[in-house]
């Protein structure tokens, strides 16, 4: 409506142009709009199914639309008195929650909701209503609390107006009134409902969508108004392409593999049954054997089966993230007529396809006209309502915290294929939450998909609830191999023939991993020779001390500048940085552009950023020692294209492993605490020594009775078992001198799990019950790993040439995790800046983020 409404109205929306209301939405038009957007997402998409998997296969039409009845009455509270004066400038005002939701704080009170909107009627609907009503009305990511509405909020006419939602709801669905359907009870129907309510909610609010008429006349009349809602909601459902289950495709390996042959992996992944009650799948198999285009192929059958609306693909890293992006639309092209969009859902980028957009302040601009298809890129909370996305795995643990937004990032991998890249088990915390991911996944009916070149026999089966198998027997399992669970929780293996004979490695330790010189005159003496040299550091500061004692001849470089590349970057440097390490480093040809040739060989130092997902391709790979299933995820980055050449001296893949100078790791370890710092990473990136040492021994094993060669992937699965199942390290443990620093890791462990069920979704319990309280702060989804994120006054160029406001700081740079905030511009000169944050000094450089 345009204008401003006058006190006899009752709006739900206004628009502000210069402190004056210039337009309203009518509370029955925007109660009208969130109830069609929900029927229409229950009707049209897969939440359907994933509501009538919770209820054991009970769900019906009129569950929706009972639903459907809450969803019209989720803004019920703004029918209050104080907050209609806001549109007024009359005091006193109010928000529209807590008027609402105080009627449920005493008999008195409940008596008003009774007269207007006839609970009883409603009362059999549901097994506890009024948790289902407070659920409702915690539609803004967070549960509410019963709290007393001020005295006045419920006036005579408040209370008519809120009568007339019971009106509108028996005139909207009178089905719901109908009949008798098994009732809607449960901790964990109430957890998606609210996802799904808030999902509308934000869709219903959007003016691209739900909007006044044209001639300038709102909608007041509820049959209006639900028939134009209706259309609207359709609509916007369609735009949003939040059901791409129609939309035309080409399932076909070969079409997904762009004409190249399948392996029998991908074939066997294409062949396995797609489930009624969800799935679990775990393909285990080397790296670059073409898992991503396995899960693709699943994805691309389950969609055209109608299992699946979308896909989420989690990854570790950022830099994954961004190349897989690029591959995962090479691929959407291929199969789709009209490919959906495919986005980036990484925080600090906005990336659709190959169209970036920058954001200012609310607004987001697209570097091409894009309409709605950036729709839920354009925050973070929205990430899951993609049809397709990249991200980190990040965003999908978040939906398992007690954390704001977490019941809407539920709701939209409800609707999607869920596959994990690069899973393995150095993080206890992170899987715990992965853990609770997938189980309710599958509890949904849900289908998911989890991917490791290096995954032991022990976290194998905690993803699948199985036991452990034996030693032996761990190490004489198949590889690769599919392990595939339906949702009733059995599981089969399906062992594979790897899709080459692999690549042997020659493997040789060195104790230089304390001497960032001597690892840089090794890199640059395999340059001199023309080869590609990756160096993989553990910690940051390792990284920059190795690269400052390199020669600048040598080091990989952006707009000329030397660097190395690690994660402390402004975003916009480490999109420049990922994508000259791709073009230096990566296939012959990247989305058509030629590998950039070098004069001669060069070098880059690095940190894990390289070490997962990115096609990249070395010709010589140093590497701080770590875990195994790291450290065959880092060698997957050796000699991993077939090239026609090789600089002379480098034909084989070779890889030099940095240990410690001193063999006994015990040395280090205090007798007081039990921690070990025998080198850089090592009892603080990767604080369990005790698989430290079962790598080491495993790699000593191969020098002392195989000339130091491995064969890939041939020798993964008993690498993997060597260093990670439980029977090794209680070895290692029963030894003299790991006694306290094994029950310290124990200790950890147990610490770690309780922190991770401490913060979980008690998805059992009622929505607002009070062990589901959020805490009101952001939990980390990796322990001690939440960025600091802080805003500079004024944009500042990088070296690289590009300008930066926003930067994110490790919190291993404080004494204690501030919060977010601004900070203080100190100066800046030829592309460095320095700038101070809660007490300390940091600059800018081409090394990153520094502290001064």
């Amino acid at each position: 409506m345009q204008g401003a409404p006058t006190r006899s109205d009752f709006w739900a929306k206004l628009v502000a142009d210069e402190g004056n209301i210039v337009a309203w939405h009518s509370l029955t038009a925007h109660s009208a709009d969130v109830a069609a957007v929900t029927q229409v997402l229950l009707r049209e998409t897969v939440l359907s199914d994933r509501f009538d998997s919770l209820l054991s296969g009970t769900f019906a039409p009129v569950h929706r639309d009972r639903l459907s009845v809450l969803a019209a009455i989720h803004d019920a509270g703004k029918a209050s008195q104080h907050f209609q004066n806001r549109a007024f400038g009359k005091k006193p005002t109010g928000d529209h929650l807590t008027p609402i939701v105080g009627l449920l704080s005493s008999l008195e009170k409940k008596q008003v909701l009774d007269r207007a909107l006839g609970l009883k009627d409603i009362m059999g609907w549901f097994g506890d209503l009024e948790s289902w009503l407070k659920t409702t009305w915690s539609h803004h990511g967070w549960p509410v609390d019963v709290g007393t509405p001020d005295p006045g909020s419920w006036t005579n006419r408040s209370e008519k107006r809120l009568s007339a939602f019971g009106d509108h709801i028996r005139t909207w669905y009178p089905k719901a009134f109908e009949g008798e359907a098994l009732s809607l009870s449960g901790g964990h129907l109430q957890h998606l409902f609210n996802g799904v309510l808030t999902l509308a909610d934000w869709i219903a609010s959007d003016e691209r969508f739900f909007r006044g008429d044209p001639d300038g006349k709102d909608l007041l009349d509820p049959v209006d108004a639900m028939e134009v809602a209706y259309r609207r909601a359709e609509e916007a459902v369609g735009e949003l392409h939040l059901d791409i289950g129609g939309v035309p495709l080409d399932d076909r390996l070969e079409t997904i593999l762009g004409g190249y042959a399948p392996y029998q992996i991908q074939r066997e992944v294409q062949e396995l049954p797609l489930g009624h009650t969800g799935s679990l799948t775990i393909l285990e198999s080397a790296t670059g054997s073409g898992k991503t285009e396995a899960a693709l192929g699943r994805f691309a059958r389950l969609l055209r089966q109608g299992k699946v609306d979308s896909m989420y693909f989690a990854v570790p890293t950022r830099s994954a993230a961004t190349q897989l992006q690029e591959r995962v639309c090479e691929a959407a092209d291929r199969m789709f007529d009209s490919p959906p969009p495919v986005h980036l859902a990484v925080p600090g980028y906005l990336r659709v396809g190959d169209i970036d957009g920058q954001r200012f302040g609310l607004d987001v601009r697209w570097d091409e006209p894009i309409g709605l298809r950036g729709w839920a890129s354009e925050s973070s909370k929205r990430y899951t309502a993609s049809p397709i996305a990249v991200g980190t795995v990040d965003q999908v643990l978040l939906s398992a915290l007690r954390t704001n937004h977490s019941h809407l990032r539920t709701a939209g991998l409800a609707r999607s294929f869920l596959v994990v890249d690069e899973v393995h088990a150095s993080s206890v915390y992170m899987n715990e939450l992965l853990t609770e991911v997938l189980d309710y996944h599958r509890a949904m009916g849900g289908h998911a998909f989890l991917m490791s070149a290096t995954l032991g026999a022990r976290a194998r089966a905690a993803f699948t609830g199985a036991q452990p198998p034996e030693y032996d027997e761990a190490q004489s399992e198949a590889y690769p191999l599919i392990t595939h669970a339906g949702g009733d929780g059995e599981s089969e293996n399906i062992p594979t023939d790897a899709p080459s004979d692999g690549k042997r490695v020659d493997i040789e330790t060195v104790p230089c991993m304390e001497q960032p010189h001597s690892i840089a005159r090794r890199a640059e003496k395999a340059a001199e020779d023309g080869a590609h040299v990756l160096v993989i550091r553990n910690t940051v500061a390792a990284c920059k001390a190795t690269h400052r004692t390199l020669d600048d001849r040598y080091s990989l470089s952006v707009e000329t500048v030397p660097c190395p590349h690690h994660s402390r970057y402004a975003p916009a440097d480490r999109s420049s940085l990922d994508k000259e390490i791709e073009q230096v480093y990566g296939k012959n040809e990247v989305n058509g552009v030629p590998r950039r040739p070098t004069e001669g060989g060069i070098v880059t130092i690095a940190t894990q950023t390289v070490e997962q997902s990115l096609d990249i391709d070395a010709d010589l790979l140093i590497t701080d020692l770590c875990p195994i299933d790291v450290l065959l995820q880092r060698i997957g980055r050796l000699h991993r294209h077939d090239r026609p050449s090789r600089p002379e001296g480098h034909e084989a893949a070779r890889c030099f492993v940095a240990v410690p100078p001193e063999r006994d790791l015990t040395s280090k370890i205090s007798s007081e605490t039990g921690r070990g710092y025998p080198g850089p990473g090592l009892g603080s990136v990767y604080g369990d020594l005790r698989i430290i040492e079962a790598t080491w021994r495993a790699l000593s094993k191969r020098e002392e009775n195989a000339d130091g060669k491995i064969q890939i992937p041939r020798d993964n699965r008993a690498l993997v078992e060597e260093a990670t199942h439980p029977s090794v390290i209680e070895e290692i443990e029963s030894q003299e001198g790991w006694e306290r620093h094994a029950s310290r890791v124990r200790q950890m462990a147990r610490e770690e799990t309780l922190e991770a069920r401490n913060n979980l979704i008690d998805r059992e319990k009622p929505f607002t019950a009070d062990e589901n309280q959020f805490p009101g702060h952001q939990l980390a989804t990796r322990l001690g790993d939440e960025d600091v994120h802080v805003e500079l006054p004024e944009p500042c160029r990088t070296p690289f040439g590009n300008q930066v406001q926003e930067m994110a700081l490790s919190p291993y740079l404080f004494d204690e995790r501030p919060g977010d905030g601004q900070a203080e511009l100190l100066g800046r000169n030829d592309g460095t800046f320095q700038f101070s944050f809660a007490g300390h000094q940091f600059e800018y450089t081409s090394l990153g983020i520094c502290t001064s």
